[in-house]
């Protein structure tokens, strides 16, 4: 028993340090904007459940793709809500893929484009030097919180982008 105070204070460590590393204690800028261009993407649609694998796999094949660098315009990782999956029980209407510069390079089997168009009121979140594992979560909570200090509510699409060095942003449409 005299044992398990100390191991509850490491492992408490241990965690926190972890959560720390990943970048857990930055916090997102928020500001609400209009957007001036329009937003290209590549990538796959997805309706259904959140919870099925094959919305996993789009994931993962967009970042094979990235990875293999056979879309050269490619700048980030980028996910397109249609809806909100909360208010829909958990099934969601997503494009999941690449923002692209472009429509040049050569697109995968089964991928398209989508354009995002310019002129958008959106809630902007950003963030720098946080995983893209903990950003989607601060990133919703810090745009939700701004549009509820505005006293404006939130309309998709939503679009998520994860780019290089862990910089991470939320378009999180307002009306």
């Amino acid at each position: 028993m005299r044992f398990l105070f100390p191991l509850v204070l490491l492992f408490t460590a241990l965690g926190l340090s972890i959560y720390a590393y990943l970048g857990g204690l930055h916090s997102p800028t928020v500001a609400l904007e209009t957007t001036v261009a329009p937003v290209l993407l590549a990538g796959q649609p997805f309706a259904g459940k959140a919870s099925e694998a094959s919305f996993g796999e789009l994931f993962r094949a967009a970042k094979t793709t990235q990875d293999a660098r056979s879309l050269p315009a490619a700048q980030a990782l980028a996910n397109l809500y249609y809806n909100d999956p909360e208010a829909a029980h958990d099934s969601i209407r997503a494009f999941v893929g690449l923002r692209v510069a472009d429509t040049l390079g050569r697109l995968p089997a089964g991928w398209r484009y989508r354009v995002v168009p310019a002129g958008r009121r959106t809630m902007h979140a950003r963030m720098v030097g946080t995983s893209f594992l903990l950003a989607p979560g601060k990133l919703y909570s810090a745009a939700e919180q701004g549009l509820k200090d505005l006293k404006l509510t939130k309309q998709p699409p939503y679009l998520e982008q994860f780019g290089p060095g862990d910089s991470s942003e939320l378009w999180l449409g307002a009306k």
